[in-house]
């Protein structure tokens, strides 16, 4: 009767609701069921066959409400919705367009589940013997095995519709059980024992398998997917159904076993993993009552995989085998009762234990085979789907096929592709030779292959050696300015003559051919005359940094090997005492340019970076590698004369040497900011548009400053690359050139990839594809090929590539390797950075394989601050590490073992670094442990280490805190910078770990509390809170007091409308 109540849900019934609840409006779980009808068809007949099935099946006429709290079947009587739709009235050339958006929108419709129906059918007409019938059911009502009853019974109603002794036969052919008589069992069975040992055997089986599956993905998981979907389809060769059949035949398994143990395997492939966990769809139907009910009784099972590559493909396939009876013996034990037993971890809305599905089904005859009619049972698009990757296998007589169905917000749709292929000829090979371990078969297709070894960026672009470049420019436009320095300006004939007399007076002092010549000079056009000089003299010119410690360089000197001589300034001289020195000849200087030719050597330069022993380690770059590298970098943007560059890197960062060469080699004029302007992001961007840059480099960090900033809408400058750190942001949206994100270690002359940046794109931004002159590989640890979407570690090899390191033949071969899948003699060199190949054939950026570390752009072993820390007062030993500080910002982080009861001070630990390393190099935190805690294998635990570990204070007795209105500002300001609780008066900005980047914060806040710019000079020669808030104090303005002072960057936004065009630009993004 009418509203009939009925038991509660049972358990699928349950999860299913909980997931209406939801999304109500949602269609993930709608189950179409459609053919197409030709012939003469009775409609009238298929009508009462459709009203037959709800009468029949108790489950298609129950609708769920909530009573007294607890949801229940409710059984409503009646007819199944019916609707026809007549198309006959269309063109005939728009009726299968109109059917098929019909179709979606019907199948698409939600269901309401309080209020019923939960089925629902529609009649297409399309022509007079031709209609398309449309069942859709909500899952809470039917499953897989459900739709082949449901087919069989309508096929059996339509027949004896117009028969009434035949339709009372079939009246009492009713089906053996309901689906409440489900529901009953199932709640007997979990208040037996069964439940117990369905956990226990789970619990064991599923312990310390993987959290979740970590398919290849170019942009970060969405908090919250929606249901969209997608699905690549695909056919398997006749071939591989041969070869399948030969395996199940010998060893006793079914296609279902054989194609899961493939998956199971392209997954591993693609995922970089050896342990797997898999869904299975499982019947749930275990008496012969329930093998005719329609309902819900399909369950999942998590079927772990353990893919051992030393196994063969036979053996694998015995242990999926086994473990697949074994999980099937509790194929009764609902799946959530499983979760909420096991409680595994939960990332976001992820589907617990797995998120990989292998759905299978035999393809047979269908059961809806009407006489006098041709039906044709039809498929629809995936729209939505509930796991973020399914495999939906179809094995048949003479037919094999495959979809990868997919969350269209989770993966991406060439990551579908990629695992049809890998499926494919992972089944291809393991039944072809099923008796080879794993790793002899070639798991990879054969196309693949050929893109993994296809990431060649091409010929190199250019061979004339930079200075024979510079020294043409200089004889075809003497007068074309060539550097730039504020109001100072060498031409090309001035820069010639000086770097020409410098070759002569190299020569004088007796520096031979491919010697090699340290400058030490500031970013000035005396080091551009300096280094063009040393070049002349057939010397390799190896850079120095003024700002350095004086050990440092002197520790760069040392590694160099011989150095002929030290170029520098005046202020510098004292610096090298025993050493041959020369002066960069002035601009006024008379004499003749009287030196030799120019000659060329085999080294162009020698670039220092921190090195793992503790030392540094100098990288050693010739004439050809560097000029490739002036080339492509021009090319960027089609720089070439009376064009302008910058030249922003310091002196020993080795991008000094793209900027300086790719400009000068181009006949453009090298423009160069003061100090001020490069630490000043909206001076900088100011700077960049007023002094009419075409092409500039940026270290990461400060271009993703700068690109924060607006931009006029027209612009001088067509590209600005980004380089020496991760890069974490898309460009803005409007931004009026080129932005490049670009990669290379010093050993590949500086740059390696690029990719363009794309505003708008969600994904992480990639490193790109190699440039001219560079190929790459991703290599796992046996040098075998990674496939696309892996984690494997990246070589580089090509003429790009640097000579090796400087004195050290060890260390060059230890990185510097046989290329194997290169023509003999080779090289690769192995960068410890870890990548991933896109799909689209881009490389991804994931991290290190070793202890390097990037910190602001800056390359840092930790070995080197490692050993200059071991041994100091206090310190027994040391590891040092980049830690997430209070802002989010990677912060260098020392810990420390002491030595004995010794506390060691971190205010001395400093003041010693900054002795014998750069700046970027003093760790701003300190952290003591007793002893190092280790892992059970012996290494150390890092997870334990930053737990264990105490910080170390420098605010000892005597310091005070802020006193004046000023000091409360400054320290307030930098507390909300830095991240930390309490700053004392007498804190330094640079001890507490501040850097130049956020210095520009804590001038732009201060600037605006002030009312007033700041210079940021100051803030470097007041590093104190009591220092700077007595500068900030006398230098405040004792006149008009109430005038307003417009702060610096309302001054850049000032400047910035000043040259806007007529068609306007964005003032803001």
């Amino acid at each position: 009767m009418a509203g009939q109540l009925d038991s509660a849900l049972s358990s699928a019934e349950q999860r299913l609701w909980f997931q209406w609840q939801l999304r109500p409006g949602g269609s993930e779980y709608n189950t179409p069921m459609a053919y197409r009808l030709t012939g003469r068809l009775d409609v009238p007949a298929l009508r009462r066959a459709v009203d037959r099935l709800a009468a029949r099946h108790d489950v298609l006429r129950t609708r769920f409400p909530a009573i007294d709290g607890v949801t229940r079947h409710v059984e409503e009587p009646g007819p199944v919705p019916w609707t026809v739709t007549d198309l006959r009235t269309e063109a005939a050339g728009e009726r299968e367009r109109r059917l098929a958006d019909a179709l979606r929108r019907s199948v698409n419709r939600p269901f309401d589940l309080v209020h019923g129906p939960v089925f629902r059918a529609e009649l297409f007409q399309v022509d007079s013997e031709q209609h398309v019938l449309l069942l859709v059911f909500h899952h809470i009502a039917v499953d897989g095995w459900s739709l082949d009853i449901i087919a069989r019974d309508l096929r059996a109603g339509y027949l004896s519709a117009g028969d009434p002794s035949a339709e009372d036969h079939a009246a009492e052919d009713q089906p053996a059980g309901r689906y409440t008589d489900h529901v009953a069992a199932e709640r007997e069975m979990l208040a037996g024992p069964r439940p117990g040992a369905a956990v226990g055997f789970w619990r064991t089986e599923l312990a310390g398998a993987p959290a979740g599956l970590s398919l290849p993905a170019d942009r970060p998981p969405p908090r919250n997917p929606g249901p969209g979907a997608d699905a690549y389809p695909f056919t398997l060769p006749a071939s591989v159904r041969d070869s399948v059949r030969a395996v199940i035949g010998a060893h006793r398994v079914t296609p279902f076993l054989t194609m899961l143990t493939a998956w199971a395997v392209a997954l591993a492939t693609t995922t970089g993993t050896d342990d797997v966990v898999i869904g299975i769809p499982a019947t749930g139907r275990t008496s012969m009552d329930a093998e005719r009910t329609v309902g819900l009784f399909v369950n999942m099972l998590p079927l772990r995989v353990r893919v051992d590559r030393r196994e063969t493909f036979a053996g694998l396939l015995r242990q999926v085998r086994e473990s697949f009876l074994a999980a099937y013996e509790y194929e009764d034990f609902p799946f959530q009762r499983l979760v909420e037993e096991l409680a595994p971890p939960r990332t976001g809305n992820r589907h617990p234990l797995f998120q990989a599905v292998f759905s299978y089904q035999d393809r047979r005859p269908d059961e809806f085979a009407l006489p006098g009619l041709t039906t044709e049972r039809l498929s629809f698009p995936t729209e939505t789907a509930k796991y973020e990757i399914t495999l939906d296998a179809e094995w048949g007589p003479d037919h094999a096929a495959g979809s990868i169905g997919y969350q269209s917000e989770v993966v991406d749709a060439g990551v579908a592709t990629l695992l049809a292929g890998r499926f494919t000829q992972v089944l291809a090979a393991g039944t072809a030779e099923p008796d080879r371990p794993l790793d002899e078969l070639p798991l990879v297709p054969a196309g693949e292959t050929e893109t993994l070894l296809g990431l060649d960026g091409g010929p190199v672009v250019a061979t004339e050696p930079v200075h024979l470049s510079v020294r043409r420019h200089a004889k075809q436009r003497p007068d074309t300015a060539a550097v730039r320095d504020g109001d100072r300006t060498l031409t090309y004939a001035q820069l010639d003559a000086a770097a020409t007399r410098l070759a002569g007076d190299l020569a004088e002092a007796g520096v031979p051919d491919d010697a090699v010549v340290a400058v030490c000079l500031p970013r000035s056009p005396d080091l551009v005359t300096a280094a063009l000089g040393v070049l002349y003299a057939g010397a390799a010119y190896l850079p120095l940094d003024p700002a350095h410690p004086v050990r440092r360089r002197a520790a760069v000197l040392e590694g160099a090997g011989p150095v002929a001589a030290v170029i520098t300034d005046a202020e510098h001289a004292g610096d090298f005492p025993g050493r041959t020195v020369v002066m960069v000849p002035p601009d006024g200087d008379a004499r003749s340019p009287g030196g030799p030719a120019p000659r060329v050597g085999d080294r162009a330069y020698l670039i220092f970076t921190s090195g793992s022993t503790g030392r540094p380690k100098g990288v050693v770059a010739g004439h050809a590698s560097l000029a490739n590298l002036a080339a492509w970098y021009r090319s960027l943007a089609g720089l070439g004369p009376g064009e302008t560059a910058s030249l922003v890197a310091a002196p020993g960062f080795d991008a000094s040497a793209l900027e300086l060469w790719g400009a000068l080699a181009a006949g453009a004029t090298l423009d160069i900011p003061d100090r001020e302007t490069v630490l000043s992001p909206a001076g900088l961007r100011d700077w960049l548009v007023h002094r009419r840059i075409a092409l500039a480099c940026l270290p990461t960090p400060l271009a993703e400053r700068v690109l924060d900033l607006p931009w006029p809408g027209e612009v001088t400058l067509r590209a600005l690359l980004a380089g020496g750190d991760r890069l974490r942001h898309p460009a803005p949206p409007g931004l009026p050139f080129r932005f490049i994100n670009g990669y290379g270690p010093t050993e590949s002359t500086v740059a390696a990839t690029c990719a363009t940046v794309e505003p708008g794109d969600d994904r992480a931004p990639a490193i790109g594809r190699p440039i001219p002159g560079v190929r790459a590989v991703v290599l796992d640890r046996d040098l075998r090929l990674t496939p696309a979407g892996l984690v494997g570690e990246l070589y580089l090899g090509g003429p790009a590539l640097a000579l090796g390191y400087a004195g050290g033949t060890g260390a060059t071969a230890d990185r510097f390797v046989p290329d194997p899948y290169g023509p003999p003699g080779a090289r690769l060199y192995r960068t410890g950075d870890l990548v991933r190949l896109r799909t689209d054939r881009m490389l991804h950026f994931v991290g290190r394989s070793d202890t390097q570390l990037k910190v602001r752009g800056f390359r840092i072993e930790p070995a080197e601050i490692e050993t200059a820390l071991r041994g100091r007062p206090g310190v027994a030993d040391a590891v040092v590490s980049v830690e997430p500080g209070a802002t989010g910002e990677g912060v260098l982080t020392a810990y420390l073992v002491p030595d004995g009861g010794a506390v060691p001070e971190p205010a001395n630990l400093r003041r010693h670094l900054a002795e014998v390393v750069p700046q970027y190099m003093v760790p701003a935190r300190y952290l003591t442990v007793p002893r190092w805690p280790l892992t059970p294998n012996g290494k150390l635990d890092r997870t334990a280490l930053s737990r264990e570990a105490r910080e170390l204070s420098d605010h000892r007795p005597g310091r005070t805190g802020p006193q004046s209105p000023l000091e409360r500002m400054v320290a307030r300001v930098w507390a909300q910078v830095l991240g930390h609780d309490a700053i004392t008066a007498d804190d330094n900005f640079f001890d507490l770990g501040g850097h130049s980047l956020q210095l520009m914060t804590v001038r732009d806040r201060l600037s605006e509390q002030l009312s007033r710019p700041l210079p940021i000079v100051a803030l470097y020669e007041h590093p104190t809170v009591r220092a700077l808030a007595r500068h900030l104090d006398a230098a405040a303005p004792r006149t008009e007091p109430d005038r307003a002072v417009v702060r610096e960057s309302q001054a850049g936004l000032l400047r910035l409308a000043s040259l806007r065009t007529a068609r306007g630009g964005r003032s803001s993004r």
